[in-house]
């Protein structure tokens, strides 16, 4: 397998792992409420005095910020040939009112839509994993927003602490990014079990190194900080949020931590901190088990018939044993083999629309050409506009094992493996072995638990009822935790509903630019 640009995705499973979670068994669907009339909820809500106070105080201090033209960033969305006045700041954190993370420097990056003031109210957008659409990537995030979103905020993005320019951590080897793209099917087969050991130890041998005792202190609670200082530097007494996947989580953990300071919130697709790492990896492989059977009936109704053939289901279970007992295919290798397909159909099964391309490449692999297999995964890994990934996996490698406590030991995972693999016998081995990329990682600083942001002003939580990355029972639980939530569901299997589905994003609209919630229960149609 050629050597991929710095891998970007293949940590939104380990980060998905740690932070993506439901209980074992069937999605729950919501009762049927079609949207369209706005719920009793209140929009917006006068923070009571006394401020409702979470962990986080307060809030955060910061000097005011300054805007200034940053040339090395695009102004343009190229797919879309939308154009944004763009401009970047540093927002300066240290003393008191700096996080257990010390000193830091936070660089945050404007868009602003022709005919949006610089006066405009800001909308801080988190979509993706720690150091994904930072900074490099504004123009493409704002264009990511429907029309009457991002023509009435100014739309900004922050890179965390420890990525983008925000100090970033580049603790990566090639030889460990090509591990993680060969990783063995079966993790507690002795080979495959050897090399996740040691990608394990090399991971936290590299960073450990870099980062020294800072290490554990790069964290979703970190990052919470973060993002208050950059309301403070704002000169906001609130922050309006848009987040998508661990965007959506840290979103909720920022409400836990400041419920006074949340102006609005949308969670799209987030996951639930307080469920355990194993029944989360093993929710995450049921969901993705779904998803391939979903792949497979779905296959003969493509454009062109079925590439995969009578029989889909199994031509996919030939694609991973075909590479596995190719010749020098071993665990660990940086050669295509059977984990190199499962960890594709983990990262791809969430983009319905690109199914017919997947199952072209499928069929490829179970012919014994691993080519389109790699060609699909590198471009999941592959880097973000600029070419420059290595920040995101660093992050999402960092931000993944210090938010939680889990360590799992050999014997953990065999007991792990054992009860998910009649539900998910695919993927199910495989995804829970991703868990042990974080066994000889030290123990975290400020692992996630519950988040309930008591007094937070209402917030949004949107999710795809059969989302193979985010799964719906987690999402269902996450809301129920925030008292001021309210959870409209998409009748769909793809990850991320905002702006994918027109009724989701008429809601999210009525939310952020009337302050309108849809009522309890809204469902919104394939």
């Amino acid at each position: 397998m050629p050597a991929p640009r710095p891998v970007k995705y293949v940590l939104t499973l380990v980060a998905s792992l740690t932070l993506t979670a439901c209980t074992l068994g069937p999605s729950q669907r919501p009762a049927l409420a079609t949207f369209g009339a706005p719920g009793t909820a209140e929009g917006t809500t006068t923070v009571s005095s006394p401020p409702p106070i979470g962990p986080g105080g307060l809030g955060q201090r910061a000097d005011p910020i300054r805007w200034n033209s940053c040339g090395d960033v695009p102004s343009v969305d190229a797919p879309t040939g939308i154009s944004f006045t763009v401009d970047c700041a540093s927002v300066e954190v240290s003393g008191a009112s700096a996080s257990t993370f010390g000193d830091q420097t936070i660089e945050v990056a404007r868009a602003r839509a022709p005919g949006v003031s610089e006066n405009a109210p800001a909308v801080v957008v988190l979509q993706g994993q720690p150091g994904e659409r930072g900074r490099s990537e504004i123009a493409s995030v704002a264009a990511g927003l429907s029309p009457a979103v991002r023509e009435h905020y100014a739309v900004i993005v922050v890179d965390l602490p420890g990525t983008g320019r925000s100090d970033p951590i580049d603790c990566l080897t090639t030889s460990d990014a090509r591990t993680l793209t060969s990783l063995g099917v079966d993790p507690t087969e002795p080979a495959a079990a050897a090399a996740l050991a040691e990608l394990s130890r090399s991971l936290t041998f590299e960073c450990g190194d870099l980062a020294g005792p800072e290490l554990s202190l790069a964290n979703s609670t970190t990052a919470a900080d973060a993002l208050d200082a950059v309301r403070a530097a704002l000169g906001a007494s609130t922050l309006t949020l848009i987040g998508r996947g661990f965007g959506a989580t840290l979103a909720a953990v920022y409400a836990d931590r400041y419920p006074a300071r949340v102006g609005a919130a949308v969670l799209d697709a987030p996951s639930d901190p307080l469920d355990d790492p194993t029944a989360r990896a093993a929710a995450v492989a049921v969901a993705a088990e779904k998803a391939v059977d979903a792949l497979a009936a779905s296959c003969p109704s493509f454009d062109g018939g079925c590439p995969l053939g009578p029989d889909p289901r199994a031509r996919i279970e030939q694609a991973v044993t075909a590479l596995d007992e190719a010749a020098g295919a071993r665990p660990g290798s940086a050669q295509t083999n059977g984990g190199t397909v499962l960890l594709t159909l983990l990262l791809r099964l969430g983009a319905t629309g690109q199914w017919p391309q997947l199952a072209s490449a499928l069929n490829a692999a179970a012919a014994g050409n691993g080519q389109p297999v790699e060609r699909l995964l590198t471009d999941s890994l592959g880097g973000n506009s600029s070419g420059d990934s290595s920040d995101w996996l660093n992050a999402s490698i960092i931000y993944g094992c210090n938010d939680t406590t889990l360590r799992i030991s050999p014997e953990q995972l065999a007991a792990a493996v054992d009860q998910v693999r009649p539900e998910a016998p695919l993927l199910g081995p495989f995804t829970i072995g991703l868990l042990g990329v974080c066994t000889s990682w030290p123990a975290p600083e400020a692992a996630l638990g519950a988040v309930k942001a008591t007094g937070a002003a209402p917030i949004l939580i949107t999710a795809a009822v059969d989302d193979p990355v985010a799964p719906y029972a987690a999402v269902r639980s996450l809301t129920g935790q925030l008292g001021s939530a309210t959870l409209i569901s998409w009748q769909s299997g793809q990850h991320g509903s905002y702006p994918e589905s027109p009724c989701v994003t008429a809601a999210v609209d009525s939310y952020l630019l009337g302050g309108e919630l849809p009522a309890v229960g809204s469902l919104c149609p394939p």
